[in-house]
């Protein structure tokens, strides 16, 4: 079970291709050792590793199981799962899906359970077998998860740092909008996300276009708290933080408060994560 967010790569070592990311608590099968400080995982067939140090292989002290992961794009299976009916594990049965199976979740999370379709029917499975599938909407895989020797290929910002930042900025919630403020009594869109980070002593640009461009590039299906979402073309004049299942927290518009909103009821531009 990986005690934080880790990348699963093709092979053993942060130069190999970055196939998907397990979120704290979710479980994977390990086959054997690769090399010093990685682990083969079982992937249905496909070579695939793990480090060893993010995996917690004792049976003690095992993390919860997860309660949000990202919801769009495609998910990888990482051990045989059972289908069931509706969200728990009190429900019927109705299938079952094997290790290495791609599923699109309809974005509908319940109790640990996200919503498929299975069979021409919504469906349930446990997202403790999820792992998100690196570049499933057709973006460059990023490296968000934790690995030997630092935080994967790129010089990101951690999970941890991410939920502390995003809760600097839940704790704005209704606070006004004003063009130009970056708090602490009200704010716009980019000067929302600047302060909630620098309130973990990350700093970036201040307008959203500068932003877009200063961050790391992440896949939808690779998002996580705290992650900036960009909406409005190219040269995206809009900017978010991802809250986790498929919702962001912004600054709006005059007249209105920091909310929350679902990310599909504006045009998505593309994702970073801090540096």
């Amino acid at each position: 079970m990986a005690t934080t967010t880790v990348n699963i790569r093709s092979g053993a070592g942060t130069n190999h291709r970055i196939l998907g990311e397990l979120s704290r608590g979710q479980r994977i099968s390990v086959v054997g050792k690769a090399k010093a400080g990685w682990v083969k995982v079982d992937l249905g067939g496909s070579s695939a590793a793990v480090a060893s140090k993010y995996l917690n292989r004792t049976g003690r002290s095992l993390p919860a199981a997860p309660t949000t992961i990202s919801t769009g794009g495609t998910k990888l299976v990482t051990e045989t799962v059972n289908v069931r009916s509706g969200p728990g594990a009190e429900r019927k049965v109705v299938g079952s899906l094997r290790v290495g199976s791609r599923i699109t979740l309809t974005g509908r999370l319940s109790h640990g359970f996200a919503q498929t379709s299975y069979r021409g029917h919504l469906r349930w499975v446990s997202a403790t077998y999820l792992a998100s599938a690196a570049g499933s909407d057709g973006s460059s895989s990023g490296s968000g998860g934790s690995e030997n020797g630092g935080s994967g290929s790129y010089p990101t910002t951690s999970a941890a740092k991410g939920r502390q930042a995003l809760a600097f900025a839940e704790s704005q919630l209704g606070k006004p909008y004003r063009y130009g403020a970056t708090g602490p009594s009200s704010y716009d869109c980019s000067g929302l996300v600047l302060t909630a980070w620098r309130s973990v002593g990350v700093s970036m640009p201040r307008t959203s276009q500068q932003q877009y461009a200063q961050g790391h590039r992440i896949a939808k299906s690779q998002l996580r708290a705290g992650d900036l979402v960009f909406f409005y073309g190219a040269r995206p004049s809009h900017v978010a933080m991802y809250v986790g299942n498929g919702m962001v927290i912004h600054a709006p518009r005059p007249g209105k408060n920091v909310q929350y909103i679902k990310m599909s009821y504006m045009p998505y531009a593309g994702a970073v994560r801090p540096v």
